[in-house]
């Protein structure tokens, strides 16, 4: 397994997830514990427009496959960090850990989800801050 990449964003994957997961637990009641989801797609650099120009508003992700879930969030981590079973497979330039409570049409913001991109240098997946284009999005 290869080391660790440096956390190199403004967001702590702890921080905001914590906040998100406290804010829930009062909606959903203590017992309902989140589970944390692994999302990866192509790099969202490509952008979807329509014939007459005008851009749509959504990325662009290509392939996306969703790997699997943790009920422990350093679990999810250490899938990502460590690209566990290559997750990356050559293709998946990026990732979302999502943080999901039971239900129905259960849509997590930029608020319940952390975002990584596949480093070369670092031969992994490294935490980094979530593009724009993605803040109106629920996944």
């Amino acid at each position: 397994m290869s080391e660790k990449p440096d956390i190199e964003c403004t967001i702590s994957p702890r921080g905001h997830l914590k906040q998100y997961i406290a804010d829930n637990c009062l909606d959903f009641g203590e017992v309902n514990k989140p589970i944390y989801e692994i999302l990866v797609f192509e790099h969202p650099d490509k952008e979807w427009v329509y014939p007459n120009g005008k851009h749509s508003g959504f990325p662009d992700m290509g392939a996306q496959s969703n790997v699997g879930f943790y009920y422990d969030l350093q679990d999810a981590l250490d899938v990502v960090y460590e690209n566990l079973c290559d997750i990356r497979e050559t293709v998946y330039d990026a990732a979302f850990i999502i943080c999901r409570f039971p239900g129905l049409y259960n849509c997590v913001g930029s608020d319940g989800r952390l975002y990584f991109v596949w480093d070369d240098t670092k031969d992994g997946y490294r935490l980094a801050d979530e593009p724009d284009i993605f803040r109106h999005m629920a996944l």
